[in-house]
């Protein structure tokens, strides 16, 4: 049964799967020895872990006679940097994704007449085609700065500076935004994903945090402020079930509007366990199969456990290059979340070094972001920590700074760009975001730019 669902392009079991797509004697038979509950028995007897290993096994077994099929001699000795080894017997002690990119990079050595490490080769000159490439904006990413026009014909701004800053996020890629616990970053991603859908992207979102209710429920009340200009429906009234008939209709036409715009676009993966074998297999298998091209990990923890011996630091560095490889593997935009530790809560001016030892991840990203609270101190013009937030306004052709005020009893977030290899960064401008944050909406606003001082505040 396992054989002809897989054989149909399924990948999980449940019992809707089985009674859909089997014939109606594999059904019968299927329902004499138990039907689900027999296989439900047989789950809850067997140790998970000994069971993923299991399947693991039947992965490399079918992997490695896919290989013999297509003429690859498995018996065969060979010479690997000196030493001699049979690939059948290497295999064995490998799981089916070492298999797979064994054989990856093993093809990649493969002589072609030219070094598998050179990508280009040009003589450099400067044709009318290079230079059309240029004013078309090739090399730019996809822009992040508006998600569409709402119902009132205007435009639903989401980072426009951040956007042109950065020019938009490339394929290819993997940008992170780190903060601490609550900042927002899932949330600040509903956003940047708004945008992104808006210019036509396939995304997969793999949580190993939040529920899939709670991604519907941000991306709903989004839609009713910023599309419906709607906000008489919060967040916690919609997870508590206080919705009246007025935000119910709403809601509908939410409804039509995702079913319309975004539906088919969008998936979501629950991963408890933040196992990096199984969050790269659902990303090849979306992207090759059903054509996803972005890509939400949510979310990377750093503890501050994590620096005391059991070195989870370097874990996440192995990770996030894992992401990047796979990134530029499928020419896929990767976007990620990383949750800060706490004992680094309090500085103001965020740069690399509050990832502490996973600082390493710098190197591969090509945007790193970094978020957190605004301290009512800093909007204070008295204070010493006063961030001089400001505007900018264009004025015959140049930009000039205009001086803001932001309301103190609001809820402020700052933005550092800490990494971006396209436009400049915070730590050489001095310059982060100001953005407004309307949890109860789960809205970012791109209000206004600010130099944070340099320090903490206890």
């Amino acid at each position: 049964m396992l054989k002809k669902l897989r054989e149909q392009g399924f990948y999980s079991l449940d019992e809707i799967t089985i009674l859909s797509n089997l014939s109606e004697n594999a059904i019968k038979r299927y329902t004499d020895m138990g039907g689900w509950d027999s296989i439900q028995h047989q789950i809850d007897i067997i140790n998970t872990q000994n069971f993923d290993v299991y399947i693991d096994i039947l992965y490399r077994e079918n992997t490695m006679l896919k290989m013999y099929d297509d003429g690859f001699n498995l018996f065969k000795e060979i010479d690997i940097d000196g030493k001699k080894i049979v690939p059948v017997t290497l295999f064995r002690r490998m799981t089916a994704e070492e298999v797979t990119d064994w054989y990856d990079a093993r093809l990649s050595t493969y002589g072609t007449g030219y070094s598998s490490k050179i990508l280009e080769e040009e003589e450099i000159d400067f044709d009318d085609d290079f230079i059309d490439s240029c004013v078309e904006g090739e090399e730019n990413g996809v822009p992040f700065d508006v998600a569409g026009i709402d119902i009132n014909g205007e435009e639903m701004n989401c980072f426009p500076f951040l956007s042109r800053q950065i020019m938009g996020i490339l394929e290819g890629t993997l940008t992170m935004m780190g903060g601490f616990s609550s900042a927002g970053k899932s949330t600040w991603f509903i956003t940047l994903l708004m945008a992104l859908l808006n210019y036509d992207r396939k995304v997969l979102i793999i949580s190993n945090e939040e529920k899939v209710k709670k991604f519907k429920v941000k991306f709903m009340i989004w839609l009713l402020a910023k599309h419906n200009r709607y906000f008489k429906l919060t967040k916690k009234k919609m997870m508590s079930g206080q919705i009246d008939d007025a935000s119910r209709r709403e809601l509908k036409d939410v409804q039509q509007l995702w079913r319309e715009r975004y539906k088919g676009r969008v998936k979501f993966l629950l991963i408890n366990d933040a196992d990096m074998t199984v969050v790269k297999k659902k990303i090849r298998e979306h992207v090759l199969r059903y054509g996803y091209d972005t890509v939400l990990y949510d979310t990377f923890k750093i503890q501050e456990g994590d620096f005391k011996g059991n070195r989870t630091d370097l874990s996440l560095v192995h990770d996030s290059r894992e992401l990047d490889k796979l990134a530029k593997k499928y020419n896929i935009i990767m976007l990620a979340s990383v949750q800060l530790a706490e004992y680094m809560r309090g500085r103001l001016f965020l740069d690399s070094s509050v990832l502490s030892n996973s600082k390493q991840i710098k190197e591969v990203l090509e945007n790193l972001f970094l978020m957190r609270t605004v301290y009512d101190e800093e909007l204070d013009e008295k204070s010493k920590f006063y961030c001089r937030p400001f505007r900018l306004k264009k004025v015959n052709d140049k930009w000039i700074e205009e001086e803001y005020h932001p309301d103190r009893t609001a809820v402020w977030r700052a933005l550092f760009v800490e990494k971006c290899r396209s436009g400049s960064n915070s730590s050489d401008t001095g310059v982060g975001y100001l953005l407004k944050f309307d949890g109860d909406h789960c809205i970012f606003r791109e209000v206004a730019q600010a130099r944070f001082k340099h320090g903490e505040i206890k």
